[in-house]
């Protein structure tokens, strides 16, 4: 009878198979008083090293004793080909202020300056879609006391924000 259980044990196990989960996180937080929109976004230093090996970068190491101004303009670069905002149509140009390594995340900062609260405001976010199929993008967006999350997965990763939105007033 051990021998029964332990034998449908083991048929059972091995035919669950094991999935790895990949995601990000991105919060954008706008803070009126400086008129801009911070970005933070996390993800794993291990996935977005292969990302970056997969496009040419054979030789970079996401490590703290490699130059960083070199993996700064990778970083940069990668982010603004796949996080994009635009406002009324156009792309908003977003500074990146930098990065650092959190155990094994790396956490990016970004930030938007604005002129005037914005309206027909659009979030895209297609972080290793090209390298990880399953990946998922989670968007935290917050005004004043107001929150509202997204989840991007390859099929979706275009978000409209509601106009009133960005009003403070409401």
């Amino acid at each position: 009878m051990t021998k029964l259980f332990f034998g449908f044990l083991c048929s059972l196990l091995g035919a669950v198979s094991f999935h790895n989960f990949y995601v990000s996180t991105t919060s954008i937080r706008f803070v009126p008083e400086e008129k801009s929109i911070q970005i933070t976004t996390q993800v794993f230093l291990d996935d977005f090293e292969s990302v970056l090996q997969q496009f040419g970068n054979k030789k970079t190491k996401l490590i703290p004793e490699v130059s960083q101004d070199d993996i700064d303009s990778l970083v940069e670069d990668y982010f603004r080909k796949n996080i994009t905002f635009k406002s009324q149509g156009k792309i908003m140009d977003f500074d990146f202020l930098g990065k650092v390594y959190k155990s094994d995340v790396l956490v990016a900062y970004m930030e938007l300056k604005m002129d005037s609260v914005m309206s027909q405001f659009s979030i895209k976010n297609t972080i290793f879609f090209d390298y990880l199929p399953d990946q998922k993008n989670i968007i935290h967006l917050k005004v004043s006391s107001k929150r509202k999350s997204f989840l991007a997965v390859s099929s979706k990763s275009l978000f409209e924000v509601p106009n009133d939105f960005f009003d403070l007033k409401n």
